[in-house]
């Protein structure tokens, strides 16, 4: 029996010298901490930011990943400031340039720069990755934009092709049901996207009473994936429901799910990952949530090192059932810091995600608050469904005991579930202004 696919694709990611023969974990452990030793230097000799940043660090005393961690952190506002002194390349290397807007700063954007040998590494990982999802000759129909050369729609759509698969890209979701007859044309055995958008896609096939045979499986990406969106996933298209994390910052991929329930695989070589206390920068233990931090040790034109991402999730301990060295991430990854205080607690996405989207009659939802007022767009059918959406709202602690204690009010619109309440492809998050 040959190797599995992300068994076979780090095996030739490393290099390794027995190419049927996967590293033990303390194989892959030294080779990363050789990785990161040499990134370590390299950065140092050739970018002026972390000549600095790195000044008096001697890579030849990183005896450990111990060591490593000990090293200071960067964080979003170092690349917003610098991104230009972290380049370790001539500007001929680049291949291209990624500006991330981030919601509610002001001055420079975050600027990302990659070589086309960090994008060629993604595709290598998305036609691997991708393997254990779909099967040649098979159509994977994925929400979001496929014309701009080195966009994640590009390159997962060569990532694809490298397997035999054929992938098609509707682009931004806007209008559910020419998104729905699309996927249909197409006769597409597999969906890529966000929670939030194949949350809806989903609604509009139960709602057209389509079979649950023809989606073979699901992959969820960008966002925050409540487990009350895989449940509805797993039920109306009757498939598996895979996982994934990434970042722009990064080279988009970063871990994808093995089986259901067991967590996402790594992309070790490329997205080194440490766990630590937000507030004390201190490392944490597998199995303990905290901060997620990354080093991508092959990113010679752009290196991250120790880069505080902003997003909270934790390794998981132990081994995977598949026997692959690769470490796991929970899936349960959401941001760090974010929500509203209603006067009884923190009012946080995640915990929302879960209450509403349980809202059978719920397609989809937005989320603003203004002054004391919660605002809810819930886009949905049924003449019940405002009423089913507060009854969610009010079972939530942070929610319930501030509306008794008069602390806020709910306003809750209703619209038709034939488009998206939050426009556009970011992250959401509860807005703080008006809509």
């Amino acid at each position: 029996m040959g190797l599995k696919p992300l068994d076979a694709w780090l095996v030739r990611r490393m290099d390794w010298t027995d190419r049927d023969t996967v590293p033990t974990l303390e194989q892959l452990r030294d080779w990363q901490l050789a990785r990161l030793r040499e990134i370590v230097a390299h950065a140092r000799a050739n970018s002026p930011f972390y000549a600095h940043h790195l000044d008096g660090v001697d890579p030849r005393s990183i005896g450990s990943l111990e060591d490593f961690s000990r090293l200071p952190l960067i964080t979003p506002d170092h690349i917003q400031a610098a991104s230009e002194q972290m380049l370790c390349v001539s500007w001929d290397e680049i291949a291209r340039v990624v500006t991330l807007f981030s919601s509610g700063t002001t001055g420079q954007p975050k600027r990302i720069f990659h070589m086309e040998e960090n994008l060629e590494a993604t595709v290598d990982y998305f036609a691997w990755g991708m393997s254990s999802l779909v099967e040649p000759g098979q159509t994977v129909f994925m929400l979001m934009p496929g014309d701009r050369p080195g966009g994640v729609g590009k390159l997962l759509q060569e990532g694809l092709a490298r397997i035999g698969v054929r992938g098609v890209t509707h682009g931004v979701l806007e209008d559910v049901d020419r998104c729905l007859d699309h996927c249909l044309a197409e006769g597409a055995q597999c969906l890529v996207g966000s929670a939030a958008h194949v949350n809806l896609l989903a609604h509009a096939w139960e709602r057209r009473g389509l079979p649950t045979d023809q989606i073979r499986s699901v992959l969820l990406c960008w966002d925050a994936i409540p487990a009350a969106v895989v449940e509805r996933l797993e039920r109306v298209f009757g498939c598996r429901v895979f996982q994934h994390w990434g970042m722009i910052e990064t080279g988009l991929g970063g871990a994808v799910e093995c089986v259901p329930g067991s967590g996402m695989h790594l992309r070790e070589t490329d997205v080194f990952m440490e766990i630590v206390d937000p507030v004390t920068g201190c490392l944490l233990p597998d199995g303990e949530f905290g901060e997620m931090v990354v080093t991508t040790p092959l990113q010679r034109g752009m290196p991250l090192i120790r880069y505080r991402t902003g997003d909270r999730g934790r390794i998981l301990p132990g081994g995977c059932a598949c026997g692959s060295p690769l470490r796991r991430l929970d899936p349960r990854v959401d941001r760090l810091g974010r929500g509203v205080d209603t006067g009884a607690g923190r009012l946080v996405l995640r915990d929302l995600n879960e209450a509403l989207y349980a809202v059978t009659e719920l397609a989809d939802f937005g989320v603003w608050f203004s002054g004391t007022t919660l605002r809810i767009v819930a886009c949905g059918e049924g003449d019940g469904l405002a009423r089913s959406v507060r009854l969610a709202l009010e079972s939530m602690p942070t929610v319930g005991q501030a509306l008794e204690e008069n602390r806020i009010t709910i306003d809750i619109a209703v619209r038709s579930p034939l488009a998206p309440a939050v426009p556009g492809l970011g992250k959401r998050c509860i807005q703080k202004d008006g809509a």
